[in-house]
């Protein structure tokens, strides 16, 4: 046996290693020092939301963990070269890999969109409130005639087979609920064309121009289609990028922004509940100067309100409309204004149901419309209802 004294000693540590240890050190080290004096984003433009902010630190947010929690997102909401990584990392996705989609985000036939398939539990508590809001409503006013309809998510209509949106599903969920609502289907109203690409919403300028479309399908359930106008002139608004390149972090090229017009809505007299003074002010149906801020489709009716009122002078009827909406009912309602004497949009997501009739007092013999597309039913707690 050899003398354990004749075996080779360990080299010592090629100088090598140590240099490739320092330089990765002096990397590290500078983007910490950098990302220190960077000025940190106001707001995350391509994502349209706030990026997060530092954790307060203190002894039972580092031992609950929350802390690093909080500090993660902070750190990848401020990093200085963060939105060209998430490009590359895009990229690498799509065109390296090959995969269907990042996050749940894809591109195909629609355009971009987000899979996200139908949640059991959110949608029967989605259910349950509009039931006690109907519920509500029947005890404190006659003549309501109740309906609702799901507006169906644009992945629906992808040539791909994409494991979200489900009417099927859906259907059975809400099989034997909602019973004192007429049930609206929209499933077979809508086509890849009606959406933007870039974003989630529906092109307005593509809806009531042909039989059998939303315009059409909502009309005739609500009774109100021999009253309505169609003949809509199309105006054009300028390009319009949805939400969706920002969160793929990818270049889309623009959707074009078109709202329709016709005599009887150039007479509308719109009004919106000021939140900050509980006053309801006048203003336009398509509000040009809130389409150049952050999001263009504040076109439509400025966008997210707690409630708006259009008063058609035109109307033929006496009869009211009340639709419990989410922001696209912001480009459909204006088309249904010459259908009604009143079209009043409620979104439960900017005013509690519990304060809702000190602003809206619900007028007997009309029409109480739920319309909201399929990300609400998903997440129903945004919904003020108790």
């Amino acid at each position: 046996m050899d003398d354990i004294n004749d075996q080779p000693k360990p080299e010592k540590q090629p100088l090598q290693a140590w240099l490739t240890f320092a330089v990765f050190i002096l990397i590290i080290g500078g983007f910490f020092l950098v990302n220190l004096v960077a000025p940190k984003p106001e707001i995350l433009i391509s994502e349209r939301r706030l990026p997060a902010k530092l954790p307060s630190f203190d002894a039972d947010s580092v031992l609950s963990t929350e802390f690093m929690e909080g500090f993660e997102d902070y750190a990848a909401d401020n990093f200085i070269f963060r939105e060209a990584l998430r490009t590359l990392r895009a990229i690498t996705v799509f065109n390296v890999f090959q995969m269907g989609d990042k996050d749940g985000l894809y591109q195909g036939a629609v355009g971009a969109g987000k899979i996200e398939p139908i949640k059991t539990e959110s949608v029967l508590a989605w259910a349950a409130k509009m039931e006690r809001l109907q519920a509500d409503l029947a005890s404190q006013h006659d003549g309501l005639k109740f309906f609702y309809a799901v507006i169906p998510d644009k992945s629906l209509y992808d040539a791909r087979s994409l494991p979200g949106y489900d009417p099927v599903v859906l259907a059975s969920l809400l099989e034997g609920r909602l019973k004192a609502y007429t049930s609206i289907d929209l499933t077979g109203a809508l086509q890849a064309s009606d959406f933007y690409r870039t974003d989630l919403h529906w092109d307005q300028a593509l809806l009531g121009q042909r039989s059998g479309d939303v315009l059409d399908v909502l009309a005739r359930a609500l009774g109100c289609q021999s009253r309505l106008t169609y003949d809509f002139v199309v105006r054009d608004a300028g390009e319009f990028t949805g939400v969706f390149p920002g969160q793929l972090a990818l270049p889309m090229a623009p959707d074009q922004l078109r709202y329709l017009t016709n005599p009887v809505l150039d007479k509308v007299v719109v009004s919106y509940l000021d939140p900050r003074t509980g006053e309801f002010v006048k203003g336009p149906v398509y509000d040009l100067e809130a389409a150049d801020g952050r999001d263009r489709y504040d076109l439509f009716l400025r966008g997210p309100q707690p409630v708006v009122v259009i008063e058609n002078p035109s109307a033929t009827t006496d009869r009211e409309l009340y639709i419990f909406r989410d922001s696209f009912t912001s480009s459909l309602a204006p088309l249904l204004a010459s259908g009604y004497a009143r079209v009043t949009l409620i979104d439960l997501r900017y005013i509690d149901y519990r304060i809702l009739p000190q602003y809206v007092d619900f007028a007997p013999n009309s029409d109480i419309l739920l319309l909201y597309g399929s990300q609400i039913l998903n997440n129903p707690t945004i919904l003020l209802i108790q």
